[in-house]
């Protein structure tokens, strides 16, 4: 059990490093970005070390000359050392004649004033009263150099990274939605929108952080890790090598705390992206929503969703906030180490306080690289989720070879089609055959594939069996961008982009001219209401198209598929939303267009087809009955005859 327990671990950690090399892959191309930021950063952690060595020369000079000024080597050979007085002046008396108040010989001479020795053997005390002010300028120049050299670096590091990790982002959601579009029906039927949606924004943005964090990490922490290494080698390589052996007691409890953010990560991110499909669904469905009384009920699911999500996200600040007492903790312990050992063997103070300044600095760097495993475990879930779409097959493409449709339609042929939709069958052997200029009704019971029909002619989806062919040729061996364009769909449940009406009409054709959005206009009988609104095909439909009546969004939707002049025009329940007049009006249109269209209506409404030249009955996996309407409607207790009776009240 431990065995598998462990394997199970390590099968985690390569997964994890897999699918963070994964994500990084993406800044590739930026590499002069990256390597601009890595030298920013790398000459960032110098001019620390800079400051430093700096620092422990100050202080190394202000020890040497504080003896100096006690008068241990100076009053020797000077004069003998002398009790000291009682009393030290502190009045003008006490100063030199040339020592003006505020100056640095003033200073001195306050200075000499409290150590023992005197002046007289304070070689320190002499330099301030000989250099005055002017002798810190240039250790305040030194400072200020690595100061601003550390500012300049951490600003170039920060956006240069900064911008890679954006970049990536950027190119994460441009590939997400490239491959959204490319997917095939089955994908959505089978996916939540909100979930999809969460993944696209919230995912990609929670990647962002960690890509830069992690490329800025990995490329500054080992370079500041190696200098500080040099640095406390140099000083003391014994205490050195005990204070390393800290190390592992500050990277384990962060790497087991990061082990625990992957699991909460991806929990927390798949409660958002239910919470974004709760938001979703009852935004879509707020008319539903309101007619049934359930604000409510929805109020207290999107409630639920939430505080799920808080949950998630305090447990994972609950295990973040967990790391810095650990590693504040040991880096104490630590220093108490030093502090003690260096009483021990005694170790000049100085040296002592450079060195311990120097593990501290040592620390932070390795915590940060412990950190990267965090991040990386955190990310692992979002980036997951990311690639589990970026994963999903494109099981309808275009086949090597692909070539356009060529000719005028001849005809459209289904033979011996199978298909079903994951474990139910839907058609077992489907022949049928549509000829040009020949107006198709395809009726039947719910359930009978008639829309399923519709969805392989316009291949979003591919037959599991058997083939669908134009002029003879299979719909696999065509290109997907020209078979469409010779298409004209006009769907059941109407969608309108929140745009204006003429844009909405030119969706398919967006070079369309307003001449040609007009005539389609007119021929799906929506010109006269057009004109009527005071922006006419200017006007803006709204989200989904509320701004319409669902008769004018359908007459719309007919003047979209109309404008592309499409060899073939597909009708799913096109006329099902429409009131009498209007029904009466887009008839009309429909009945004009089938004397020089190829047309297959979709209907469950049988007064929809009384003008078909065909009608095909899809049944029990296949085409039940196939003719005119007098010739089914003479079939003695057929299906055709039988929905006619339903629909028309026929004895």
């Amino acid at each position: 059990m431990t065995e598998r327990s462990g394997g199970g671990r390590r099968k985690i950690r390569r997964d994890d490093l897999r699918t963070f090399a994964r994500l990084v892959s993406y800044a590739r191309p930026y590499w002069f970005k990256l390597a601009v930021g890595a030298v920013a950063s790398m000459v960032g952690g110098g001019s620390i070390l800079g400051m430093l060595l700096a620092a422990q020369t100050t202080l190394g000079y202000l020890v040497d000359h504080r003896d100096a000024m006690r008068g241990e080597p100076a009053a020797a050979a000077v004069a003998p050392a002398e009790p000291a007085p009682a009393a030290v002046p502190d009045g003008p008396e006490a100063r030199s004649p040339d020592a003006a108040p505020g100056t640095g010989a003033d200073l001195a001479d306050r200075l000499a004033a409290r150590i023992p020795g005197g002046a007289a053997g304070g070689a320190g005390v002499e330099f301030l009263r000989r250099e005055g002010v002017k002798g810190l300028v240039p250790l305040c120049g030194v400072l200020m150099f690595f100061i601003a050299l550390n500012s300049l670096c951490q600003f170039a590091s920060m956006y240069c990274l900064q911008w890679v990790g954006q970049r990536v982002v950027m190119d994460l959601r441009e590939s997400i939605f490239a491959h959204l579009q490319r997917l095939p029906l089955a994908f959505y039927n089978a996916q939540k929108a909100g979930d999809t949606m969460s993944r696209t924004v919230a995912d990609t943005q929670l990647l962002q952080t960690t890509v830069s964090n992690v490329i800025t990490d990995a490329i500054r922490q080992p370079v500041m890790i190696a200098l500080g290494l040099a640095t406390v080698l140099v000083l003391n390589w014994r205490l050195a090598l005990f204070s390393v052996v800290l190390v592992p007691t500050v990277v384990v409890p962060i790497v087991a705390i990061g082990r625990k953010l992957r699991r909460i990560s991806r929990d927390g991110q798949k409660r958002l992206a239910e919470l974004t499909s709760v938001m979703k669904e009852a935004l879509d469905g707020v008319s539903v929503v309101k007619a049934f009384g359930q604000e409510e009920r929805m109020e207290a699911a999107f409630d639920s969703q939430c505080r799920g999500f808080f949950r998630q996200m305090i447990r994972a600040v609950k295990a973040k906030a967990l790391n810095e007492p650990i590693s504040h903790t040991i880096g104490g312990l630590g220093g108490m180490g030093v502090l003690v050992y260096a009483m021990a063997t005694g170790m000049p103070i100085e040296r002592c306080f450079i060195f311990a300044a120097a593990i501290w600095w040592l620390y932070e760097p390795i915590k940060k690289v412990g950190r990267i495993f965090m991040e990386i475990q955190q990310s692992s879930g979002a980036a997951d989720r990311v690639f589990e779409i970026l994963d999903a097959p494109v099981t309808v493409s275009d086949a090597p070879g692909a070539s356009e449709p060529a000719g005028p339609l001849e005809s459209v042929e289904f033979r011996d089609v199978r298909f079903r939709y994951g474990d139910k069958p839907v058609f077992d052997g489907l022949d049928l055959t549509i000829r040009a200029g020949e107006s198709l009704a395809v009726v039947g019971p719910s359930g009978g594939g008639k829309t399923t029909l519709v969805n392989l002619l316009l291949r979003f989806f591919d037959p599991d069996g058997g083939a669908v062919l134009r002029n003879g040729v299979d719909l696999r061996a065509l290109r997907l961008d020209g078979l469409r364009a010779r298409m004209g769909l006009v769907l059941q449940d109407t969608f309108l982009f929140n745009d204006t009406i003429a844009a909405n009409i030119a969706f398919g054709k967006p070079d369309a001219t307003r001449e040609e959005i007009e005539e389609a206009a007119r021929l799906a009988h929506a010109d006269e209401f057009i004109r009527a609104k005071p922006d006419g095909y200017d006007t803006l439909v709204g989200e989904r198209g509320t701004a319409l009546s669902g008769g004018q969004k359908q007459r719309i939707a007919i003047a979209r598929a109309l404008i592309r002049k499409p060899e073939l025009l597909v009708l799913d329940e096109a006329t099902s939303a429409l009131d009498t007049d209007s029904e009466r009006a887009v008839q009309a249109a429909i009945d004009e267009l089938m004397a020089r269209l190829t047309v297959v209506v979709i209907a469950h409404r049988l007064s929809t087809v009384a003008k078909c030249r065909r009608i095909a009955v899809v049944s029990g996996g296949g085409v039940a009955e196939y003719g005119t309407r007098e010739e089914l409607l003479a079939i003695p207790g057929g299906i055709f005859a039988r929905l006619h009776k339903l629909q028309f009240s026929v004895p």
